[in-house]
């Protein structure tokens, strides 16, 4: 629970913020959320994007005015600040993102580049490098239900095993152990606050080589767009912006910790203990020639999260990650058998 004067201070910086953004923005009356991740128009009602999003009370609400009387450069009645600071901007039809420097925007292109040919991403129509600025086409998605589920997975699981395919044939695959990235990573100085979720990998698994191969690095239902076409469902893939070499399971286990993690939705870390994903990860570990041990099931899911811990090739500073070691020792560790 913040503080008023905190409080107070968020709201007015994100209130500038807004306000700077004037030129990208439709005129009218805009409201934040309780976190001030996201503000949008009054008149934007039962959009899917508004639909979730925790609110203060109508009282409560900070209220801003956009009335802006020169060139518009964006239509936009949408605004989301990223944890990275870029901020995207949502028309009825596009995208905008305002990069928080040209690295981002760098990477942004990079990954478009890179990872379009294998998974459906929203097409990038225009990209502006003076201004960091980039424009792609919105996705007027549906609301994903209980009965998504089996289409989404096996979507998902084509995905990676046609692209973990392509790798294996058409390009080299680094390999690495869990004692080479510890040798290496700048945040195992921090290793005692860690050091529980490192004990529940098997020993075997720290000198393992498995292949680490670019991912998308925050994988979940937030980040997959469902939408139906003429020839049936179509799933999407968005932000791609902590993209990284990954152990090549990582994205699979990102999944299910972040909907445990931030949905509070234990049912798929409960359906990947019970096997339900064996037959699926047996084939995809055989395609690097690996033995999947459902054995190791829980020793992989923490091998996962340590690496997303020592990773420290990414924007995400080891402060930002303390809290996560908390709720993950909080929220799976009494799932361990």
């Amino acid at each position: 629970m913040k503080e008023p004067k905190e409080y107070t201070e968020i709201a007015l910086e994100k209130q500038a913020k807004l306000l700077d953004m004037s030129s990208y923005l439709e005129n009218g009356i805009y409201v934040f959320d309780t976190d001030f991740r996201m503000a949008f128009k009054t008149t934007r009602p039962n959009h899917p994007m508004i639909n979730t999003l925790n609110m203060p009370k109508k009282e409560k609400q900070f209220i801003t005015e956009i009335k802006h009387s020169e060139t518009k450069y964006f239509n936009g009645s949408i605004l989301w600040f990223c944890i990275n600071g870029d901020i995207k901007i949502f028309s009825d039809d596009k995208v905008l993102t305002i990069c928080s420097d040209k690295e981002s925007y760098q990477r942004k292109i990079e990954n478009y580049a890179y990872f379009s040919p294998f998974f459906r991403i929203p097409t990038l129509s225009k990209q502006d490098t003076k201004h960091n600025m980039l424009v792609e086409e919105f996705i007027n998605f549906d609301e994903k239900t209980a009965d998504d589920e089996p289409f989404i997975f096996k979507r998902m699981y084509n995905n990676y095993r046609d692209y973990f395919t392509y790798l294996t044939r058409l390009t080299k695959i680094g390999y690495q152990t869990l004692n080479q990235l510890w040798e290496i990573s700048s945040h195992t100085v921090y290793s005692p606050q860690f050091e529980k979720i490192t004990k529940k990998i098997a020993p075997e698994l720290f000198s393992m080589k498995f292949p680490f191969i670019n991912l998308h690095g925050d994988m979940w239902s937030d980040n997959i767009l469902l939408s139906h076409e003429q020839n049936g469902k179509t799933l999407w893939y968005i932000d791609w912006e902590t993209a990284d070499n990954y152990v090549f399971f990582y994205d699979f286990f990102k999944f299910i910790w972040n909907e445990l993690d931030v949905h509070q939705d234990a049912s798929f870390y409960k359906k990947y203990i019970a096997g339900e994903f064996d037959n699926e990860l047996r084939h995809l570990f055989s395609i690097f020639d690996i033995n999947f041990q459902p054995k190791l099931k829980q020793s992989y899911f923490c091998y996962f999260f340590l690496n997303a811990i020592i990773n420290d090739t990414g924007r995400i500073a080891f402060k930002f990650k303390q809290e996560e070691i908390e709720n993950f020792e909080r929220k799976v560790f009494p799932l361990m058998t």
